[in-house]
Parts: C-alpha cells; structure tokens; sequence
C-alpha cells in the first residue's frame, strides 16, 4: 500500500507540472486549495490535543494521540508554502499590480516572511509538543511535567490561531485584494477544526477496527465535537453573510453574487450547504440523542461529507476569483492532483506513526 500512495503522490505532482504548461492559473489554484485545505488539518490536529491537554480531557487519550498524527504532514506543507511562492504572480493580483492603500500589508517580502516564518514556528512548536506529550515521565516528575506540557500547549494554541487566522486572510482573502470580511480569518479557522474532527472521527473508526478498542463513548464524544463544529462552521458562514448583505456595499456583495447567482458556482454551493452541513448535522443531531451506537458506518459516512463539503468550499472561495472560466476542476489531471495531495498526506502521517508511535505507545496516567 505504500507503494501505491507513493506512485499516486508522483502522478499528483506530474499532473501538476502538466497542468501548469497547459493551463498554469487553474492548476495553481487547485495547488492551493490542497494546500491550505491539507496544511490546515495538519496544523489543526496538534492544537485540538493541546485543547485537550488544557481542559484536562480524559474521555480518551488514545483519541488525543490520533490527533497528533495529523502532524506528519507539517514538513511537506512547509515545503508546499515555499513552492507556492513560485505561483505568486499568478494567483495574487496584487503582486504585479500593487494596491496603494494596502501596499503596506500586501507586497511581496512581508507577506511571504510573515508566512513562511509564522509556519515555521507553529510548526516547531506543534513538535516540540507533541515530543512532550509521547514521552511518559517518571512518577515523581509527572506534576512539573503537566506544567510543561501545558505551558506548551498555550503557546502551541497562540500561535495556532494567529497563524490560521493569516492563512485566510493572506493565502486566500487576498486573492481578491479589493474584497475584504473582518470574520473570514476566524471562519477559515472554524472550518478548518471541522474538518479536523471529522477527520478525526475517521481516524477513531479506522483505529477501533484495527485492533486498537477505543470504547463506543469515546466515537460518541469525537462525534459530538464534529456536530459541535459543523454548527460553528455555519454560524461563522451567516454572521459573515448577513453583515454583508445588510450592508449592500457592491464591493462586498459581489463575492457572493458571483459564488450564489452565476453557475457552475451556484450549483456548487447548494452542493457544498447540502453534503458539507446539513445531512451531517442532520444525522448527527439523530445520532447524538439516543445511546452511543456499535456500528459507525454512518458516521464514517457523514464524516466524508464534511470533509468533502469544506473542500469544495475551498474550490468556492478560490475558482471564481482567479479563474476567469466558470469551470469545476473536475478533469483527469484536477482528479490526479487532489489524488496526489491526500496520498501524500498518507504517506505523511504513516511517517510519523512509524517515528513516534504515538497509538500503539498507550499513554500511562501521567499522560492522561
């Protein structure tokens, strides 16, 4: 199987060397829909274990150790930022074409400083926490070594936050540096913790079926996080949207118009409302009421489509502002590329579960 997810990976980055001959803006922007959708559960996973770590949460370590293993995919989302600086001139306007009010914020050194760097730094730290939170401590250190762990996991949270805050704002409110909403980096964030639970949810499945018991309570738990999320991803959404369309600015408004009146898009975005939210959150409101179940079919199901719908949400907020051609990326070498990104997010994790074996190392109660 490795095998096979490394060969996917190579086509994914063939067909986005092909893709950049044969039409170089609309492969950079699936380029940076992967990225920022990939790198966002990946940097998500280590803050939703040092979450845990804060409040205290002993409902499952084992599912605290699942979160970490996003992480592996750090490494290549770094690399992937510094291959994105190569398409700058192609996705952000602004960057041959400066605008003057905001030229202080959008040019070239400081925006790819601050980003590089804030990653670098997010995940340095997301490392240096997750080191510690895999090493089991003597029994006379576990008090200084919960000190530590939480002093780790509030920086990890701070610097978490501003950095995803950034990556929608930078990465893809700028797309478009005449359109501007104060709450897109905090939905980007929202959205991205959805995804993370769901994937999360996956993950808990995935592992119980593998031999490793994590008890129908602790699924139950991941499950009601996902629904908790979804409901957050939505209420961020409609703050955002009605602010807007109350104002009626048309330098506002015309971000949605283009994404809710014109088509493909708009069919796009009835997609995204239908298998992105609402059959999840209906599922899970039924779920979430009655006793835990054995079998998590559905929710394997359901977590698909949460992930799915943020995806294609991602496709939303990009395509429409960079691509002048109302096209879904939905060909051969669109298919190939997204295909490559999830082998190599894959590969990633299984690294990291070989180098830290953070599931199969069960934690003792210092690590609770």
């Amino acid at each position: 199987m490795t095998t096979l997810w490394a060969v996917l990976a190579v086509l994914g980055a063939a067909a986005f060397v092909w893709g950049l001959s044969a039409d170089a803006t609309e492969a950079w922007s699936l380029y940076l829909v992967n990225l920022v959708f990939w790198s966002a559960i990946a940097a998500t996973g280590p803050a939703v274990a040092a979450m845990m770590q804060l409040t205290e949460a002993r409902w499952s370590p084992t599912v605290r150790r699942l979160a970490l293993t996003t992480a592996g995919f750090l490494p290549a989302a770094f690399i992937g930022l510094l291959v994105l600086f190569l398409g700058r001139a192609v996705l952000y306007p602004w960057v041959t074409t400066p605008i003057p009010v905001k030229a202080a914020w959008l040019n070239v050194p400081f925006f790819w400083i601050r980003t590089l760097v804030l990653a670098a730094v997010l995940f340095l730290v997301a490392y240096a926490f997750i080191s510690r939170l895999l090493r089991d401590p003597v029994p006379q250190e576990e008090e200084r070594e919960r000190v530590r762990r939480n002093r780790l996991a509030t920086i990890l949270l701070f610097v978490w936050i501003i950095t995803l805050s950034l990556w929608g704002f930078d990465l893809l409110m700028s797309l478009d540096p005449k359109w501007y909403s104060g709450l897109f980096g905090g939905y980007f964030v929202v959205s991205s913790m959805y995804t993370t639970f769901a994937m999360l949810s996956l993950l808990a499945v995935w592992t119980n079926s593998r031999g490793i018991p994590i008890p129908p309570a602790a699924v139950q738990d991941v499950a009601k996080l996902q629904f908790a999320l979804s409901i957050m991803w939505m209420y961020f959404f409609w703050s955002q949207y009605l602010v807007i369309w109350y104002g009626n600015v048309p330098i506002e408004t015309r971000f949605f118009v283009r994404r809710f009146f014109v088509q493909p898009w708009q069919t796009l975005a009835w997609v995204i409302f239908f298998v992105g939210w609402l059959i999840p959150f209906a599922y899970l409101l039924k779920r979430l009421t009655g006793r835990p179940p054995q079998r998590h079919t559905p929710l394997v199901v359901v977590a698909v489509m949460g992930l799915v719908g943020i995806f294609l949400e991602r496709v939303l907020v990009v395509f429409p502002t960079v691509s002048a051609a109302n096209r879904l990326p939905l060909g051969i070498r669109d298919l190939l590329i997204t295909a490559g990104f999830f082998a190599l997010f894959i590969l990633s994790r299984r690294w990291f579960m070989g180098r830290f074996k953070p599931v199969l190392n069960l934690p003792h109660s210092g690590a609770h």
